[in-house]
């Protein structure tokens, strides 16, 4: 993974290991143009969370040698620049906004300031950290739904990612969202996905045409995929790195599969002709006709767990 530029702490990183440094798992620092970062280490797992987007950016269980996430070598910590790896937060919308062209892509949470609401240590020793996501930054010229978004981050033998989604409307709201999550894979051309057989997609890549799929998914081509009123398990089988990685979901009823080959990932000035190689997006989202609506203070979470296994199940 990326080495950060990592500064003596400034004012904010200092202000919030004061805070909530009580917990030993976890180390508060700051890069030079003002992200800050939430470095975690316990039993279990290391981590570290940016408060820029809310973003997990790397989470690593003490059992693996390498990451379980991927991180783009050429990723930009810049504001207004989504962070190019770990799980970047989708929200209020996945994709181009419906109505307003001209708007980011994928909502602007993952380009916005989230603030700590706490940190604790939960009975298993995992350490578990909420946010807040502020309101959209004016210089961005964007405007927030009337909605409130919490984060949860639970760090430990396993990685657990739970969105909240508060309706503050006196009338129906809709929206749509993921948590578009990289892992790192040994080659592209060798991975599996597991436990979307016989589920229709939208193929982003042949004019969103409708499909169904057929057994596992494997990779040789650009592939983006919208998997339609699924809520089951998948399952990243990676024999290079010898892992399967298993991605379990609630409250979410599509997932993305996404990598973008060498054609769109050279066009692409934060991932460049390389990285696409070590790198397989399964996005838990809730995105197309699987919108979700809110009456007035209503909530939504979407929680997604993951976990690492040395070998498949032997039912695949």
């Amino acid at each position: 993974m990326n080495e950060f530029n990592l500064r003596p702490a400034l004012n904010q990183a200092n202000e919030l290991q004061e805070k909530f440094g009580h917990d030993n798992h976890i180390v508060f620092e700051q890069l030079d143009n003002g992200i800050v970062l939430a470095k975690i280490d316990n039993a279990f797992a290391t981590a570290i969370v940016s408060l820029y987007g809310g973003q997990v950016i790397q989470w690593q269980p003490k059992s693996q040698v390498l990451p379980v996430l991927w991180m783009s070598d050429l990723a930009q910590y810049l504001p207004g620049k989504a962070i190019r790896g770990g799980i970047p937060v989708c929200w209020p919308w996945f994709g181009a906004h419906p109505e307003e062209t001209k708007l980011p892509s994928h909502g602007y949470a993952r380009i916005s300031e989230c603030k700590i609401t706490s940190v604790a240590t939960d009975l298993s020793g995992a350490t578990v950290l909420c946010m807040a996501l502020s309101a959209p930054d004016d210089r961005l010229g964007l405007s927030g739904i009337p909605a409130t978004l919490s984060i949860r981050i639970t760090v430990g033998e396993f990685l657990s990612v739970e969105l909240t989604t508060t309706s503050t409307a006196s009338e129906t709201i809709t929206f749509t969202e993921a948590l578009h999550t990289y892992f790192k894979v040994s080659d592209i051309s060798r991975v599996q996905i597991f436990g979307l057989n016989a589920c229709r997609y939208v193929d982003l890549i042949d004019n969103n045409s409708i499909k169904t799929q057929s057994d596992s998914i494997s990779f040789s081509e650009e592939t983006g995929r919208v998997y339609l009123s699924t809520d089951d398990d998948c399952l990243l089988v990676d024999p290079g790195l010898k892992r399967t990685i298993r991605v379990s979901k609630s409250g979410s009823q599509s997932t993305v599969v996404w990598n973008p080959w060498l054609d769109t990932a050279t066009k692409m000035d934060d991932l460049g002709p390389t990285g696409w190689k070590t790198m397989v997006c399964i996005e838990s989202a809730n995105a197309l006709q699987n919108t979700v609506t809110l009456e007035p203070g209503g909530h939504h979470t979407l929680v997604v767990n993951y976990s690492v296994m040395d070998e498949p199940p032997e039912h695949l």
